[in-house]
């Protein structure tokens, strides 16, 4: 008997998978970043396809098999696009959900990233997106250890998402958006 594994999770996306099933990228609280099957999703019929959407917040349960998880129910928390990838931080947040997807290495618990992607989601402010963009994946590469926080930066990876973003100046824009730049062409992924 397999056991239900209830937890929080973000879709950081979805693929089509056979006829009718489909396979999510979650980024869970309990099981770090993992992918999980929805069998029949597809089909006109399923209880699932409303509430599975892509970079919105869920509640699910899961089950472990040999392999790979299955998504077996769902219920949608809240979606920050609300299905309009017009916003002008959506590109930004889309952003900042890809980078855990791409650096985020094998299951694991991580709970300040999550919660970091979950301020993210909640913070869509009047904001100018380059810096939304910036300062939501220099954190999130912050929080995998691919990049150190110096003193002087500190209070901008400590601060609530929103705070942050209000504090962060352009004297530390550029050096960010170099350091971030640097990061990812070092790492090779």
């Amino acid at each position: 008997m397999h056991t239900i594994e209830h937890t929080r999770a973000v879709i950081l996306k979805s693929h089509a998978l056979g006829e009718a099933n489909k396979m999510f990228w979650l980024f869970t609280e309990e099981f770090g970043l993992i992918k999980a099957v929805a069998t029949g999703i597809r089909k006109p019929a399923s209880k699932l396809r409303g509430q599975l959407r892509d970079y919105s917040f869920v509640t699910v349960d899961l089950v472990r098999g040999k392999n790979q998880w299955r998504l077996i129910s769902a219920i949608a928390d809240f979606d920050p696009l609300n299905g309009n990838v017009d916003h002008p931080l959506a590109r930004p947040y889309i952003r900042s959900l890809h980078t855990i997807e791409r650096f985020f290495v094998d299951e694991g618990v991580h709970l300040e990233l999550f919660e970091h992607a979950y301020e993210c989601a909640k913070t869509f402010v009047d904001i100018e997106p380059k810096k939304y963009d910036t300062l939501a994946i220099w954190r999130t590469l912050a929080h995998l250890g691919y990049i150190d926080v110096d003193s002087e930066k500190q209070k901008l990876f400590l601060l609530p998402f929103e705070q942050a973003l209000n504090l962060l100046g352009d004297e530390y824009l550029k050096d960010m958006i170099k350091l971030v730049n640097e990061t990812i062409k070092e790492t090779h992924l």
